[in-house]
């Protein structure tokens, strides 16, 4: 049964129609990536199914007892509250289901017969319930989740609300990141991430048990985490399988199919339509009209619908420097006693594409502004090449002082006419007075960034400096992003969370890391590779030994669930002698091939976790057939077992 049943979903603000018949449904432990425009309600969904608003018309069904999980937008905490009390506050359910089914354990151990197949019953759906949720692991949770999404140790004791906005947002996400549900709404949840826990928030969501909707513009995770795209579009959600690159791919098939048939279509009633005004009222009159009365019944196939609407960004064209754009010599920077790298040796040349990389507050924006000279360092000097002119991006867009995009560009350029100011501006996607008119500090972070791209393409610099260029783009605004800056001629020094930007774009890493800065040659995958030491056998390696990890927990509970039986027989027999076994030797018999029975089967699963066996499907079809054949036995012998016992 699905979790989330969404029933032609209607949403109006004032005349805008956000959503016109909205459907999807979500079924359990499925992985969803939302993708579409930025304004296009993808937030708006989520709160419509999270219950923060309520849709015009149509349904939200939520299955009943589904635990639904969201990060408030704006997480506010109580005074005194910690980090990690906060985020352990979301696993009380959890808890609560531990110690139930604990309880359930004594109490199947002292029930009489018409009480313990209920027992049983309830003990074996927590169990899986307890499962679905992510429950046996839970004590160490909190910390596991806190590292990953990058809270250091230092972090946890701190009181909640004296953090700052990102460090709020990250609290928030590890509460229902590490809580366990059934159904995760995750709104951008790799913002105000480093690109290590943006990998490691991936592979949290690749395993969780349960359900997830995700909105996020970050490719690589809707390539690695999901099994399932829903676009939103018009108001509309259209559903593909598979990862983000299967659904740019069926998108355009789809369209190019439609728009075949459509043509097609529209030449035959052109056709149609020339005959029939050109016979009728002659000899073949009636001939017309017989085609006519075809006509009208036709079913017209409407005109496919393909929002192609991207910023159209001309790269800049580079001024002819000398081949050395800028070099560094012993540079260090940081904040009063905070000292952020130092030593620093750096040589950048024309034409070169450098992505800088490193933690959250490692000092890459103030690297990043000390090569731009935007500031300072505290020691060291930087040596810029001959006529090397530099084009800035700044990630706070605070150089956006004019009161309208329109005068935005005509402060900046006062030369240009207004329609070459406003035909500019629509390559950016403001069109029209409404938009070329509004008020810069109305613009969402969207429009800001394309209002700063649109500054920055008329400048004429010799490279370029861009810190988080992606932030607040949606995905048709980083491709065009990326085109343009691969047409770029002039160097270009990024910062960027946008693996697939770094990938594409870069062919040098600078690693700001522990008071250094650390070059390295290659894209992002390459350094990352070089960084962890990772190959196609250590992954391999890590893949299995995290599979072992799993069977050593799952045997470690059978173990306990063995001792509870063992405890259970060994009261039983302490009863008395009416109750019981007539035979022992026949019931010591029964309990050894119990055990033998769990033991094959356990093996049999831990077979299933080595290369030789996974890698091969017939090996793997015939451990699973033994499996089945060995827990029916399994299930025979503990029937006749309790039967001893009775």
């Amino acid at each position: 049964m699905s979790l989330l049943i969404l029933d032609k979903l209607k949403k109006h603000y004032g005349a805008q129609e956000v959503l016109s018949g909205a459907e999807l449904r979500i079924d359990p432990g499925e992985k969803v990536g939302l993708v579409g425009r930025n304004g296009g309600g993808k937030t708006t969904l989520l709160r419509l199914i999270e219950g923060v608003e309520a849709p015009d018309w149509g349904s939200v069904r939520i299955r009943k007892g589904c635990d639904l999980g969201y990060v408030p937008q704006r997480p506010e905490f109580a005074a005194g509250l910690t980090v990690r009390a906060h985020v352990e506050s979301g696993l009380e359910h959890l808890r609560e289901m531990l110690h139930r089914y604990e309880e359930l354990g004594h109490q199947m151990g002292e029930a009489q017969d018409e009480q313990l197949d209920k027992l049983l019953a309830e003990h074996a759906g927590l169990g899986e319930r307890i499962e679905v949720l992510g429950g046996w692991e839970v004590e160490r949770r909190v910390e596991t989740v806190l590292s990953g999404i990058g809270l250091p140790e230092e972090f946890w004791e701190r009181e909640a609300r004296t953090l700052s906005g990102g460090e709020k947002s990250r609290t928030a996400l590890a509460r229902a990141l590490a809580a366990g549900h059934d159904l995760l709404l995750l709104d951008e949840p790799t913002n105000h991430l480093d690109l290590e826990g943006i990998e490691w928030i991936e592979e949290y969501i690749k395993t969780l048990p349960g359900a997830v909707l995700v909105v996020s513009h970050d490719r690589r995770l809707l390539d690695n985490a999901v099994s399932a795209i829903v676009e939103l579009g018009r108001g509309k959600l259209t559903r593909y399988p598979g990862n983000y690159t299967n659904y740019v791919r069926l998108q355009e098939e789809q369209y190019e199919s439609a728009m075949r048939a459509y043509e097609q279509q529209q030449d035959f009633i052109r056709k149609e339509q020339a005959f029939i005004k050109k016979h009728m009222g002659s000899q073949r009159t009636a001939e017309a009209k017989g085609r006519q009365k075809k006509l009208s019944n036709v079913e017209r196939i409407e005109q496919p619908y393909h929002d192609v609407r991207k910023p159209h960004i001309r790269p800049p064209e580079a001024a002819r420097g000398g081949e050395m754009v800028l070099r560094t010599e012993n540079l260090a920077a940081g904040y009063a006693d905070n000292l952020l790298f130092e030593g620093v040796e750096l040589r950048i040349g024309r034409g070169h594409r450098i992505g800088i990389v490193g933690k959250n507050g490692a000092g890459k924006s103030t690297l990043l502004k000390i090569l731009a000279g935007k500031r300072a360092p505290q020691a060291g000097h930087v040596e810029y090449g001959h006529a090397a002119s530099c084009g800035y991006y700044d990630q706070e867009m605070a150089d956006l002082k004019a009161e309208t995009p329109f005068h935005e560009i005509r402060r900046m350029r006062p030369s240009m006419s207004d329609l070459e100011i406003r035909s500019h501006l629509a390559l950016f996607l403001f069109r029209g007075e409404n938009e070329t008119d509004k008020a810069i500090s109305s613009l969402s972070g969207g429009e800001r960034a394309r209002l700063a791209l649109a500054k920055l393409v008329l400048e004429n610099p010799s490279w370029l400096a861009m810190d988080e260029p992606t932030n607040h783009l949606d995905l048709a605004g980083r491709t065009a992003l990326e085109e343009m800056l691969s047409g770029y001629q002039g160097a270009l020094v990024c910062i960027s969370h946008d693996r697939a930007f770094l990938d594409d774009l870069c062919d040098f890493i600078f690693e700001v890391d522990g008071g250094s800065v650390v070059e390295y040659q290659g894209n992002y995958s390459a350094w990352r590779a070089a960084k962890l030491g990772e190959s196609a056998d250590a992954k391999a390696a890590k893949e299995k030994a995290s599979a072992q990890r799993k069977q050593e927990e799952r045997k470690r509970r059978e173990a306990e669930e063995k001792q509870q039986a063992k405890q259970k027989a060994n009261a039983s027999a302490s009863k008395p002698a009416a109750n019981k076994p007539k035979n022992p030797f026949k019931f010591k018999q029964l309990e050894d091939r119990i055990m033998a029975l769990e033991e094959q089967i356990s093996g049999l699963n831990e077979s299933l976790t080595k290369e030789e066996v996974y890698t091969d499907a017939e090996k793997v079809r015939d451990a699973q057939y033994r499996i089945a054949e060995l827990e029916r036995e399994l299930e025979a012998a503990n029937a006749e077992w309790e039967s001893w016992l009775s």
